[in-house]
């Protein structure tokens, strides 16, 4: 096989354009029953002007799951503090701890940055950015709007379905 049978393939021929967003103000308890329940692993993240702030995936859940009590009271503090303007009382902390997972949102655990190809980027170039920034999945826009997204199975399949017909 020839990379010149690659040719042609484009971001958009293998892209899935049903994509699910997640809101930051989510509670982290509802973002883990929202990929349960739509059985993905990582969603982009919206804020409430549906402006696009970030992504999320299950491996920053369990790394906020993993999170000792103080790291989630820190983050609970900040929290409080980003949306009341005070500090918080330790005895309240400490009982909101307990909870943390209903309390702390997505905006917390979010990545703010998200890596992005054109539509019409080719296969090469949406694998190269898949490893070159060591991520499963990358999202697809065109004029500067998220249209749809493809994983690193989606580019395989793609490459994988090239080589049973080269």
């Amino acid at each position: 096989m020839t990379l010149s049978s690659l040719a042609g393939l484009q971001a958009r021929d293998i892209m899935h354009g049903d994509l699910l967003t997640a809101y930051e103000g989510w509670t982290i308890h509802r973002l883990a029953e929202f990929f349960i329940h739509r059985q993905i692993s990582a969603a982009p993240v919206i804020a409430s002007d549906h402006e696009l702030v970030g992504v999320v995936s299950v491996s920053d859940i369990v790394r906020f799951n993993t999170m000792d009590e103080e790291q989630r009271g820190d983050a609970l503090r900040n929290l409080y503090r980003d949306s009341c303007g005070q500090e918080i009382n330790e005895t309240d902390l400490r009982a909101w701890v307990k909870t943390a997972d209903r309390n702390c949102t997505v905006h917390q655990i979010m990545v703010p940055e998200v890596i992005t190809v054109e539509e019409g980027a080719e296969l090469k170039a949406v694998v190269a950015t898949l490893v070159g920034h060591h991520i499963h999945r990358v999202f697809v826009t065109e004029n500067n709007k998220i249209t749809g997204v493809i994983t690193a199975m989606d580019a395989l399949q793609a490459l994988h379905e090239r080589l049973e017909y080269a």
